[in-house]
Order: structure tokens, then C-alpha cells, then sequence
């Protein structure tokens, strides 16, 4: 997954002014504090057709890396602190199959790694998000999902449209596109993505 762009134009229509020093959940950060994360979802189906899960990669900024390992130096521990807050707040993801809402079980697989790219450290939170029932991908199918932190904290974004991977498959019978929201309000989703696939 390649690191976030620095350069990245996103509006944001609060500042920097400081920030409380706790963790993701606990009442953490200051009211004008924003940190960004870097989204790399993978896309799969089984031999049936269907789809079961989304494996889902997070990079956080560098700012929001420090504070957490400086909270918490020990990945194990810190990264089942921040899945069990983020099971709390539904993965920060809104998904629908067909127009209907996409149920989500309980994240049991994941890690987090430090890694360092052009000089800059960050940290990497991948996981798998199974869903509750598989979803048939048989047939003509639309996939529409979102990111978003209701607090208006995290500023959720794939970077680059091949943040979206779809494995072989798919490659050859979907089509996925990402719709920047640019009148997004304070907590709403950056970007509104899809996959539209015809199996």
C-alpha cells in the first residue's frame, strides 16, 4: 500500500489548535484536531461466486502514528484496542448490495505493522471485515460503500483509484469508481465508492 500524498487537496474547513493525548475512542482529541488515513480495500469472491469479506487496509498519517504508538508501544495490544473501539463505531463503514444495507460481523482477523517509506513512518492496520451473509456476485450486482468517522476526526480517502483491488476475477467482469463528496458535511464520508459487476 503506498503511503498517503502530503499533497493531497481535501478541503477541510476547520484547523490544527491542539489536541488531548489519550487513544482512538476514549475522549481523545481536541475539538479542532484532524488526522488522515490512506484506505486500500481487496475485493474477492470464492468459487460460488460470492463475496464474503472485505480485507481492508488502513495507513494512518504520521501524526496520528505517533500518537498512537506513543500511547501504546506494544502493536499487539494497541491493535486490538483500536479494532474492539472500532467495532463500537461499525468499522467507520456503510455498505449496500443492491440498494439493501450489508450486515457486518465482528473483525477476528488483523494486524498492525510500522513501516517506513521515503523517509516518513506510519502505521498499518489491516483487517478483515466478513460480512454477516455472503453476497452472490452472480448475475448483474452493484457494491456501494463509504468510510467516514461520524466525529469528524478522521479524514477517510483512497488515494488513488488502485486502492480499490479486485482479485482476478472481478478484474475481468466489474468496473469500480470512486466519487469524491465534495459537499460533504463535518463526519461525513470524503468519498463515495463502487463496484458495478456483471458475472
Amino acid at each position: 500500500m503506498k503511503y498517503y500524498k502530503s499533497n493531497r487537496q481535501i478541503v477541510i474547513r476547520t484547523v490544527i489548535l491542539g489536541m488531548l493525548l489519550t487513544f482512538i475512542g476514549q475522549p481523545v482529541l481536541a475539538e479542532h484536531f484532524h488526522y488522515f488515513v490512506d484506505i486500500e480495500t481487496t475485493h474477492t469472491i470464492n468459487p460460488q461466486n460470492q463475496l464474503t469479506a472485505l480485507n481492508v487496509s488502513w495507513v494512518y498519517d504520521e501524526k496520528m502514528s505517533a500518537l498512537m504508538k506513543q500511547q501504546n508501544p506494544d502493536f499487539k495490544a494497541l491493535g486490538q484496542a483500536t479494532i474492539n473501539d472500532l467495532q463500537k463505531k461499525h468499522y467507520f463503514i456503510s455498505i449496500q448490495f443492491n440498494g439493501n444495507p450489508v450486515k457486518i460481523g465482528k473483525v477476528s482477523h488483523f494486524n498492525l505493522q510500522e513501516f517506513t517509506q521515503k523517509g516518513k513512518t506510519a502505521l498499518q492496520l489491516d483487517f478483515t471485515l466478513p460480512f454477516l451473509q455472503p453476497l452472490n456476485m452472480t448475475g448483474k450486482n452493484e457494491l456501494r460503500w463509504s468510510f467516514s468517522d461520524p466525529s469528524g476526526v478522521a479524514i477517510m480517502v483512497y488515494y488513488t483509484p488502485q486502492n480499490i483491488r479486485l482479485g482476478a476475477k472481478l478484474q475481468s467482469h466489474c468496473k469500480s469508481s470512486i466519487t469524491e463528496n465534495n459537499n460533504a458535511d463535518h463526519g461525513e464520508p470524503a468519498q463515495l465508492l463502487a463496484l458495478k459487476c456483471e458475472l
